[in-house]
């Protein structure tokens, strides 16, 4: 992955986190309610391009597992009840994606065959260690994220605050929380949203602030970059 394509990557995550942001923003307010709040409407109109855009979540999500998996190492983890957690999720994640890659040695004698053979798929490992690396940097700066660019709706703070969502310290804790977005996101694909407020509010609230953060975290990288930014903010009306 050269320079230009890295930052084009970079610029298109974010964008799908700003887009995933609006998409739950709308959908919260205009399908859901919580305590006295009132919904205001059950249909959107929108439900084809709500499955379109959360696809698209999940597979990225995808890539910052194995991303992940890329990244961790037995050394970064000091307990052992962590370490059995890590080799239960990530080793046989590990086989099967060494293999798709090209990455996992070959135990045949053909060894001229095997160096004339074309190099692993390098790009791919690119595109996930970056997937990875942004989705850290937007869960560690979470809990940081100024009262003013938080949008959740259902916030029970005044200001609104993300202060008491833990950042992840541990190989097993960022493990976790990859794996909560990845089942929230299908959720809410799959599921309705107003179940999800009432019965899964802690999980969702961590969902929407990691795509917001996201997005403003890599908004304001792009605006570094000098790239431009396309995308038009979505709207029912």
């Amino acid at each position: 992955m050269d320079e230009r394509a890295g930052v084009y990557q970079f610029v298109s995550i974010g964008e799908l986190a700003e887009t995933t942001t609006q998409l739950l923003s709308l959908g919260l307010q205009y399908k859901t309610r919580l305590g006295g709040r009132t919904r205001v409407s059950t249909q959107s109109g929108l439900e084809q391009m709500e499955q379109v855009i959360l696809q698209q979540a999940r597979d990225y999500l995808a890539e910052v597992r194995e991303g992940f998996v890329l990244s961790v190492k037995s050394s970064q983890v000091a307990d052992r009840a962590e370490l059995h957690f890590l080799i239960e999720r990530v080793l046989l994640d590990w086989a099967a994606l060494s293999k798709e890659l090209g990455l996992a040695p070959e135990r045949d004698e053909r060894d001229d065959a095997r160096e004339a053979a074309p190099a692993p798929n390098l790009e791919r490992v690119r595109q996930q260690l970056l997937a990875y690396s942004m989705a850290v940097v937007a869960l560690g700066h979470l809990p940081n994220l100024p009262s003013e660019q938080i949008t959740f709706p259902y916030s029970y703070s005044n200001p609104p605050t993300y202060a008491d969502i833990p950042k992840p310290d541990s190989a097993g804790e960022v493990l976790w929380r990859i794996e909560e977005l990845e089942q929230m996101v299908w959720q809410l694909m799959s599921g309705d949203l107003q179940t999800l407020v009432e019965r899964r509010y802690g999980a969702l609230r961590r969902t929407y602030g990691f795509f917001e953060t996201s997005a403003l975290l890599a908004s304001r990288e792009t605006e570094r970059f000098g790239v431009k930014k396309l995308q038009q903010p979505l709207a029912f009306f």
